[in-house]
């Protein structure tokens, strides 16, 4: 039997074993910013500090996409008052240096205000965002957790026990009458209705959109306008044994369309698969995915799943097909710390080689009621 052929076989067996399972995203908790209003503290004033710490070294060789290695860490604090039950306003700043370097690669302001209503909870400012919108990696890029962690725009989060919606709209780059960029934005959803939920079993139905925009008509800039709509429709599954052991699996199809008015990469609508099984005990998680692509491009997906390079638009593959494992860690030392380990090897069918990238994170984040005004 062909290699191909063999590990497709594994592929589909895998599968068939656990479609009695599954919710097979990455454990993503070291990116989450959580924060939420405090029924008993109207009035007060909080103080919070995280410190960000990352190596994610990325060692691709192929065309679609380089490595690179982004090291360094991220200090944001900030300052929480809730004047009312349902209303709260943030404050601060965050600073962030790549090792090697004498300066700091960004200081900018985090500014929020956010108000909650029954089951919703509405960010105008600084949102939850990046990996917090829980998208699948070819949908969103998985290194903004780094690179733009401070997304700005306005956001809509609604949670019941059955469905779960979020909907933000970024602000990715502002354009005004005496300057010759575009402005870009990005919009889109996260959905997630339950199925089934029992203390053993999980089932759910995700929805996923984006669409990435850069225009405007306020200066005669020549570069072409675009507008690129990604979608995916998919099943969650997952099962957890009595000692704790998980078994999970996700599978999504994905579709990308290019809807400029005139196309400027190779491919105008192509469409994906991708499907997922893991295996998490006590912090430790085995994962296997599988991904196959034909003329996929998302503008902010994570760049390694694309069927061309989004630096050098020349350098295409019509098809693509990966088989993907990883080994992860995610580990609380304490109730402020928080370690994550990955390392993420990759066999390219078409490039014919193993690739891999490898990451270390550590956050502290600590808070602290100062009182209240």
């Amino acid at each position: 039997m062909p290699f191909r052929s063999f590990i497709k076989s594994i592929i589909v067996c895998l599968f068939l074993l656990c479609l009695n399972s599954a919710s097979a995203q990455l454990e993503n908790r070291i990116f989450n910013q959580n924060d939420s209003v405090l029924s008993n503290d109207t009035q007060s004033i909080r103080l919070n500090v995280e410190m960000f710490n990352y190596l994610r070294n990325t060692e691709y060789f192929d065309l679609i996409e380089k490595g690179q290695t982004l090291f360094g860490s991220m200090l944001q604090a900030q300052m929480l008052y809730q004047p009312f039950k349902n209303f709260m306003i943030k404050g601060g700043f965050q600073a962030r240096q790549d090792f090697g370097s004498s300066r700091l690669v960004e200081v900018q302001p985090v500014v929020t205000i956010s108000y909650f209503k029954h089951k919703w909870r509405y960010n105008f400012g600084a949102m939850q965002g990046t990996v917090n919108y829980g998208f699948i990696e070819p949908m969103y890029n998985i290194d903004y957790a780094i690179t733009n962690r401070i997304e700005n725009g306005i956001q809509g989060i609604y949670k019941s026990d059955k469905f779960y919606f979020n909907n933000f709209l970024v602000w990715n780059e502002p354009t005004y009458r005496t300057t010759r960029n575009q402005e870009r934005f990005t919009t889109g959803f996260v959905a997630n209705r339950l199925i089934k939920e029992t203390k053993s079993i999980y089932a759910s139905f995700p929805f996923q959109g984006t669409l990435a925009h850069r225009g405007g008509q306020l200066n005669s800039n020549p570069n072409p306008i675009f507008t690129r709509i990604n979608l995916a429709l998919g099943l969650k599954l997952h099962y957890k044994a009595a000692n704790g052991f998980r078994i999970r699996t996700e599978n999504h199809w994905l579709a990308s369309g290019d809807f400029s008015p005139t196309i400027t990469q190779p491919y105008k609508n192509g469409f994906a698969s991708w499907h997922t099984l893991a295996c998490n005990y006590k912090g430790f998680e085995l994962m296997f995915n599988y991904w196959a692509g034909r003329e996929w491009q998302s503008p902010v997906g994570t760049q390694i799943y694309n069927n061309y390079n989004v630096y050098t638009i020349s350098d295409h593959r019509q098809v693509r097909h990966m088989l993907m494992s990883r080994i992860m860690y995610t580990q609380n030392l304490n109730k402020q710390v928080m370690l994550d380990l990955r390392l993420e090897p990759f066999y390219d069918y078409e490039y014919g080689r193993v690739q891999y990238s490898y990451s270390v994170y550590l956050k502290l984040n600590l808070e602290k009621n100062l009182g209240k005004m």
